[in-house]
């Protein structure tokens, strides 16, 4: 389903197009999968991005959530990242949030949840 105004894609997963050989496939083999966000991450899109982040975190697993391109973070969308990031936390896996745009921070920062997850503000995936 489309959702105007929002994309999510994900490298590095040859089942969906993006380029094994950079990272690896996410699925296993300890090395991070990316899965890039940009536009309205709403009510509309939050079913979307769920999909998307659900298939890739499990136990083991690295995501990077590349947030530079999020032009707005309602509520929906937050709880989605949140959902996230405690599923990661129960299975063992490890989300971080790359290169959050000011959108993304200050949705963070507001509802006091920024420190709930590992945040890569210079988006070399390191995290913090």
């Amino acid at each position: 389903m489309a959702v105007e105004g929002f994309s999510v894609e994900v490298d590095n997963d040859p089942d969906r197009g993006g380029a094994a050989a950079v990272s690896g496939d996410g699925k296993g083999g300890g090395q991070a999968v990316t899965v890039t966000v940009a536009g309205d991450v709403d009510l509309a899109a939050a079913d979307t991005l769920w999909s998307v982040l659900d298939e890739y975190v499990h136990a083991g697993a690295q995501v990077v959530v590349d947030c530079s391109r999020v032009a707005f973070l309602d509520s929906m969308g937050l709880r989605t990242l949140i959902r996230a990031q405690h599923k990661a936390g129960a299975s063992g896996a490890r989300l971080t949030l790359a290169a959050p745009s000011e959108a993304v921070l200050r949705v963070l920062q507001l509802a006091g949840v920024a420190d709930l997850f590992v945040l890569d503000i210079s988006g070399s995936g390191s995290g913090r």
